[in-house]
């Protein structure tokens, strides 16, 4: 098969989180050595099944941290593999900290695809109160990934993990997603009646138009007469109004801001 055909999945969490133990059973086998013991994948390490014709790689890497010694350089090398990041994450610990924060951020941060997993479920009593607690976590620190597309498994003991599949396509397809120039700027138009950029010293900041430049993931120029005035909240904004009104979920989108020029020679270049 193709190698852009291919749908690879990097799975990363901290030390004995149960990667291995949910690859083996997307592989429906026991080719990955797991153990209660932490550090027992070493490398990274890459498998291979068919799913619905589709032809999925995934990689299996050693955690990225232990205790609260965080392991950038690897956390880096992990996910430089893949278009599709899964962060797993122990759901029976006492609490999310800045550390599974960073794990998340930066996944977006570069452009991947991201799957949140929260294994072990079926260790918690009070099911309830712990996904609220989560959901909350990820709400205040990560705006941009919805709580619906949470998955909350048992890697040993239930099916729910099959979704990872069913949610890998998706993400594939998004990161390939693309707009019209026309539609894109009817979006912005609209967009800018609707909640039009604060005055800056009395300037009006005008929008000239709006085109995509590239897929994986999704990267836009938008173009104006003082770009570097724009505020950060409302290249936010704009951001969070694309991706809501495309419905691009799960995955990042970038958005360069730059001084108006003319569209014939932007093409030129």
């Amino acid at each position: 098969m193709l190698e852009e055909k291919k749908i690879k999945l990097c799975f990363i969490g901290n030390p004995n989180v149960g990667k291995s133990t949910l690859i083996n059973r997307l592989l429906n086998s026991n080719q990955l050595q797991t153990s209660k013991h932490p550090g027992t994948t070493k490398e990274i390490i890459e498998k291979k099944i068919i799913w619905n014709e589709k032809e999925f790689v995934f990689l299996d890497t050693a955690g990225v941290y232990r205790k609260k010694n965080f392991n950038f350089n690897l956390l880096i090398k992990a996910t430089r593999f893949s278009k599709i990041i899964i962060l797993i994450l122990d759901s029976t610990i006492d609490k999310l900290d800045k550390i599974h924060k960073k794990l998340a951020s930066h996944t977006l941060k570069v452009g991947k695809g991201l799957i949140i997993i929260i294994n072990k479920w079926d260790l918690i009593k009070n099911k309830k109160n712990k996904k609220k607690e989560i959901e909350e976590f990820f709400k205040n620190s990560l705006p941009q990934f919805k709580k619906e597309n949470l998955l909350f498994i048992s890697a040993l003991r239930d099916e729910n993990f099959t979704k990872i599949f069913k949610y890998s396509v998706e993400i594939k397809k998004l990161l390939k997603s693309t707009m019209s120039t026309s539609n894109l700027n009817k979006w912005l138009r609209e967009v800018i009646k609707y909640n039009p950029p604060i005055k800056i010293r009395g300037k009006e900041i005008k929008f000239k138009y709006i085109v995509q430049t590239d897929t994986n993931p999704p990267t836009f120029k938008i173009f104006s007469n003082h770009p570097n005035k724009i505020k950060t909240s409302y290249k936010r904004f704009l951001e969070k109004k694309l991706k809501s009104s495309y419905k691009i979920d799960n995955i990042p989108i970038f958005l360069k801001f730059l001084a108006s020029n003319n569209p014939f020679q932007e093409k030129k270049k």
